[in-house]
C-alpha cells in the first residue's frame, strides 16, 4: 500500500510540474545590415529610396524641421520551469535598431544603428 501512494503521489508532483521555451521575434526585418545592398549616402539618399529599400519604418516621427524613420527589430528567446508553489524563467531580450534623420526635403542628413547585430529569422 505505501508502494502505491508513492507511486500516487511522484506521478502527482510529476503532472503538475511543466517546462518550457520560447523564441519570439517582433518588428521589421533588418535589411540595413545587408552589406551586398545599395549604399546609403549622407545629402544624396532621400526618404522614399530609404522606404522602398527597407520597407515601412516601425515608427515615424515628425519634428519641426526633420523627419525621422525608426527601425526595430526585437527578439526574446526564453525558457522557464513552473511549479505548483514555485515557478522560475529566463529570457534574454536584444534589439537591432537602425534610426534616420531628414531634412524638410526628405534628404538625408544622418543616419545610425545599435552595436548589437541580431539575426532575422524569416517568419514559416
Amino acid at each position: 500500500m505505501k508502494m502505491l501512494a508513492s507511486v500516487i503521489l511522484l506521478f502527482m508532483i510529476g503532472a503538475t510540474i511543466s517546462c518550457a521555451s520560447w523564441k519570439n521575434q517582433q518588428g521589421v526585418a533588418n535589411k540595413w545590415r545587408d552589406e551586398s545592398g545599395p549604399r546609403i549616402e549622407i545629402g544624396k539618399t532621400h526618404q522614399t529610396e530609404i522606404a522602398k529599400l527597407l520597407g515601412p519604418p516601425s515608427q515615424i516621427i515628425g519634428l519641426d524641421d526633420q523627419i525621422i524613420f525608426y527601425y526595430l527589430l526585437e527578439k526574446k528567446v526564453g525558457k522557464g520551469a513552473f511549479f505548483i508553489l514555485f515557478n522560475w524563467s529566463n529570457e534574454k531580450v536584444t534589439y537591432d535598431r537602425a534610426i534616420f534623420f531628414f531634412d524638410k526635403n526628405g534628404l538625408l542628413n544622418d543616419y545610425a544603428y545599435s552595436l548589437e547585430k541580431v539575426p532575422y529569422e524569416t517568419p514559416q
